[in-house]
């Protein structure tokens, strides 16, 4: 597709293209995407995995789409950056693909979905790194695919769809003696999914193995040699694995992993913190909160207000409200007036 210079600047498509492609940073609320927003990040990433947690479920297809398109929307309203969004398996069939990408590309009135992906798992899906997963006939996955590009060449989106196989640890595969996945099925998927129009590839891995990327990548672009592929910096490879990893970013772009994006480190670094905040609060509240607030001193996340624009707010109700001028100066606290 054609991009204007300034449509450019914020398509995924070319920021993938780069020598160095792209980083989304994997987000779980409107706040966290404030947050990245603010720490420099140039594209995030919306995970049903993330999504289902903060409502206190597992990632198991338990959130239905249009829950889903809501958490993107709430997101996509807080961010000017473009986002990769997850649609699971399309949650059904070729009709519930459309539906649900012609209503992901309307978030943010078409301007901040910028890449979708959609994996070829049964519904209900469930993680990719949990067991029990299982893959659909590639025929009948292919099918959803070509509806998902329609849809996205119908409505003119710049919008890329990336393809997802779990093929490499699903149920029932063939397992590499070396590798330990079912190499050969996934990399049969993924050229298979190229050749109908995914814009990109993403085999899912259990494991941060360089063995495993180095052996999907030499695969798919020995019959793609210019493939993007997409790849999973995920926080749910254990510490120990990612501590004998020889993964590394260089290599990486190397071997064509053009999208190297997290999906919930944000959720992983929150909930550590609200822990250690927590422990020290049910033993001395005051200390606690005396402490907290001495480690933000400076930090652009110091104070929640300004994150969400509170006096943005406050001065559109000045603008509106004949009364509130009084209520301003009568009052103490954020945002008070000083005049």
């Amino acid at each position: 597709m054609d991009l204007t210079k300034q449509e450019q600047k914020f398509s995924f498509l070319s920021l993938m293209a780069r020598p160095q492609g792209v980083q989304p940073f994997g987000v779980y609320d409107a706040l966290s995407a404030i947050v990245a927003e603010r720490a420099g990040c140039e594209a995030l990433y919306i995970g049903g995995y993330a999504a289902a947690a903060v409502r206190g479920v597992p990632d198991i297809g338990l959130l239905s789409m249009f829950e889903m398109i809501q958490h993107v929307e709430y997101i996509a309203a807080k961010t000017s950056l473009p986002l990769m969004v997850d649609i699971d398996d399309g949650h059904g069939n070729a009709n519930n693909v459309r539906q649900n990408v012609r209503r992901m590309l309307s978030v943010g009135r078409g301007r901040r979905v910028k890449a979708i992906h959609i994996e070829d798992q049964p519904f209900p899906k469930r993680c990719g790194h949990h067991s029990g997963k299982t893959v659909i006939p590639m025929r009948e996955f292919i099918g959803k695919l070509k509806a998902a590009i329609d849809v996205r060449d119908d409505m003119e989106a710049d919008c890329i769809i990336i393809a997802r196989t779990d093929a490499f640890s699903a149920a029932g595969g063939k397992k590499d003696e070396r590798i330990g996945g079912d190499v050969e099925e996934s990399i049969r998927r993924l050229v298979a999914y190229l050749h109908a129009g995914a814009d990109s590839v993403w085999c899912e891995f259990p494991s941060a193995s360089l063995e495993s990327a180095e052996a999907i990548s030499e695969g798919v672009r020995s019959i793609f040699p210019d493939a993007m592929l997409s790849f999973n910096v995920s926080p749910s490879f254990s510490a120990e694995n990612w501590d004998l990893s020889l993964l590394t970013n260089r290599h990486m772009i190397e071997l064509g992993y053009k999208n190297r994006f997290s999906t919930y480190p944000s959720l992983v670094a929150a909930m550590k913190a609200v822990y250690d905040t927590a422990l020290a609060f049910c033993g001395d509240p005051i200390e606690a909160i005396r402490t907290l607030k001495r480690s933000v001193v400076g930090c652009p996340t110091e104070i929640i207000n300004e994150l969400v624009r509170l006096s943005d707010y406050q001065h559109e109700e000045l603008k509106y409200d004949p009364a509130a001028v009084e209520r301003f100066r009568a009052s103490e606290g954020f945002g008070e007036l000083k005049q």
